[in-house]
């Protein structure tokens, strides 16, 4: 499902609002695998809410629905304070969708990104209140998808709140150490240095983002204690601290405001250029160089009359296309003058089509270089780029010197080979799905465009179509030999990215 958020970006002022039931739906604000979602008004309260619906298309696919209504009806389940609300869930016929509280206020994103901080009292009074909601999640052993600085929005007179991203399914051990990792990342660099209770608080953060750190309700209640403490002006914090030194063995231990969480605590930050770094921080993945290709040579394919004709030699990837590779591409795009970035494009490029960034690009990006999770599956810049349509892959393998395959070229990769299907992950990941060549990826991870429509032989009589081959995570029925053939060259689909060839030695 999607991940549901805080809108990125205001809604397209070109879409015409419509009505479903009792609201009246304005503008797209994002865009998942299987949904979309859209700022709307509950007509008969005048309240603004969020709706999330499924998209058309995928109206009839069951797993997709049931999977919709699974995470929705974790939603509703919950009942905290600081979480945001579900109000309604319809299925009525192809119609499936749900409303969830618009959230008001500013989100962390936007106050990092501003590089505004907040004073000791008030980093505490959020870390005290994202506490209570995380641990009542946990505590009612309710999923969720990783949380982002964007999910967390600061309300009138301090209030946090985060939205509901609750889904159906067990809990992931992995989603809350990145959500550990992320609020003392995020808290640390909003927290103002210098001011009563930021030394102390610092260190609450620290031990967060720890091996071994402290749960969730010790957390939370650590953080409201802090906080009462500052607001009263406590004496042992009404002036600036100075960095505190590392306790001795022989002093009592288990007093003050933080109690036995800082009791033995060893130092776990370092200044570095006047900033703090966590020794315990996840490494950042970073991408690798997978331009690798393997040449193809005695290939044949099947003409007229079912005659065998030969394939002249050719060179293919031997990964898919990543998103790493994929965004040195778009940068080399921006930095050419605007007159002349449609040179990669194919020449029946539809008019509308405006650049190749891939749907939903900004989050898909941002997830990869910060090792998160994007559409709930666990991502990194040597990941298949997908979201792109026929257009966009045409271009970059003609900014890269070469083409997308041929039908025939991408069948004559695979041949004589039947490696097993491979799930999500990076493009050089799943050895078992490698051909004897050393060609990675045909029988999974994501499908892939070729160059050239075909017809479909078990429709003979329908026009030809755009292809896509090779199985996916989403579809790993027949594996290698998967081949789509989709409504236009104008889809882009969760599951779908592509590789290239040349026809000589790179």
């Amino acid at each position: 499902m999607s991940g549901p958020g805080i809108p990125p970006h205001p809604p397209h002022p070109s879409q015409p609002s419509s009505q479903l039931g009792d609201y009246r739906v304005g503008g797209m604000v994002s865009e998942g695998a299987w949904t979309r979602t859209y700022e709307a008004e509950q007509i008969s309260v005048r309240r603004q809410v969020l709706l999330e619906r499924i998209k058309p298309g995928e109206e009839e696919n069951e797993e997709v629905i049931e999977a919709f209504l699974a995470d929705v009806r974790a939603k509703a389940a919950v009942d905290h304070p600081v979480i945001g609300s579900v109000y309604e869930a319809v299925r009525n016929g192809k119609l499936v969708f749900y409303t969830r509280e618009l959230l008001q206020g500013r989100s962390l994103e936007e106050l990092h990104e501003a590089g505004e901080q907040l004073d000791p009292r008030e980093v505490a009074t959020l870390l005290g209140q994202l506490g209570d909601a995380i641990h009542y999640m946990q505590e009612r052993g309710v999923a969720s998808l990783p949380l982002h600085p964007r999910h967390l929005v600061l309300g009138n007179h301090g209030v946090l709140r985060m939205v509901n991203l609750a889904v159906g399914g067990r809990m992931d051990p992995a989603v809350e150490a990145l959500d550990r990792n992320l609020v003392c990342e995020v808290f640390s660099d909003l927290l103002a240095p210098g001011r009563p209770g930021s030394t102390r608080l610092r260190k609450l953060l620290t031990m967060l983002g720890s091996d071994a750190p402290p749960g969730w309700d010790r957390i939370g209640h650590t953080g409201r204690k802090l906080a009462h403490e500052l607001s009263e002006g406590a004496k042992s914090i009404s002036q600036p601290e100075a960095p505190a030194p590392q306790p001795e063995p022989e002093r009592s231990r288990g007093t003050g405001v933080l109690g036995p969480l800082l009791a033995g605590l060893l130092v776990l930050s370092a200044l570095v250029a006047g900033g703090v770094y966590f020794l315990n921080r996840p490494r950042i993945p970073r991408a690798r160089v997978l331009d690798q290709m393997i040449e193809i040579t005695g290939a044949t394919a099947t003409g007229p009359g079912s005659v065998k004709v030969p394939i002249p030699a050719y060179w293919i990837d031997a990964h898919e296309v990543t998103i790493a590779e994929y965004a040195t591409f778009l940068k080399a795009l921006a930095m050419i003058d605007e007159d002349r970035r449609n040179a990669y494009d194919h020449r029946d490029q539809p008019k509308g089509k405006d650049g190749h960034e891939p749907e939903d690009w900004a989050a898909m990006l941002a997830a990869s270089e910060s090792g998160g999770f994007w559409n709930a599956l666990p991502i990194t810049p040597n990941c298949p780029v997908v979201n792109v349509d026929w257009w966009d892959a045409y271009a970059y393998a003609g900014w890269r010197g070469g083409r997308l395959p041929t039908l025939e070229e991408w069948l004559a990769a695979a041949e004589g080979t039947a490696p097993r299907t491979s799930g999500w992950g990076e493009v050089d990941a799943a050895v078992p799905d490698q051909t004897p060549s050393g060609i990675h990826g045909l029988a999974g991870n994501v499908s892939e465009w070729v160059r050239d429509p075909g017809h479909n032989p078990a429709f003979p009589m329908n026009p030809r179509a755009p292809v896509a081959c090779g199985a996916s995570y989403r579809h790993p029925r027949n594996g290698i030999l998967a081949c789509t053939w989709l409504e236009s060259r104008d889809q882009k689909q969760a599951d779908l990215g592509f590789r290239i060839v040349r026809e000589a030695k790179p």
